[in-house]
């Protein structure tokens, strides 16, 4: 395995981790074709589950979104976990909704791709924001 994968990998689960201590229910979300870094969240007396994105570096980095971005419809998911430092003992987790991802992203001037930088995520209201699931503000 690669040292992307294994970060890739410690990333899910750290978020999963994050999650199911607050009383989550974490699955996989296997009709995608990114079923491991995408994560399906439900909880009990949540009327419907949704979808986290997991994203994880050694430090900070910037997120690829992929092209072709239109719209908050476009983007394959409701949240977006960005953690950095996350083979270390101190990660830090920053929790963007799809509305925060649109309004940060940008496109490369080069070539089709969307991007969020590390100073459009790496804001404070951001970091440890699990307790914004709980309202499910989802946009």
């Amino acid at each position: 395995m690669s040292n992307k994968a294994r970060t890739a990998q410690a990333g899910v689960a750290y978020v999963a981790w994050q999650l199911a201590r607050r009383d989550w229910e974490v699955l996989p979300a296997s009709e995608t074709k990114k079923r491991s870094t995408l994560l399906k969240v439900k909880k009990e007396g949540i009327s419907s589950a949704f979808l986290i994105q997991s994203r994880a570096f050694s430090s900070q980095a910037a997120v690829s979104l992929g092209k072709d971005i239109t719209g908050p419809d476009s983007l394959p998911f409701d949240w977006m976990a960005i953690t950095i430092n996350v083979r270390s003992d101190t990660p830090t987790c920053f929790l963007l909704n799809r509305q925060d991802v649109i309004e940060r992203m940008k496109q490369d001037p080069h070539g089709p791709l969307y991007w969020v930088d590390p100073p459009r995520y790496t804001d404070p209201r951001f970091q440890r924001r699990w307790d914004a699931l709980e309202g499910l503000i989802i946009t």
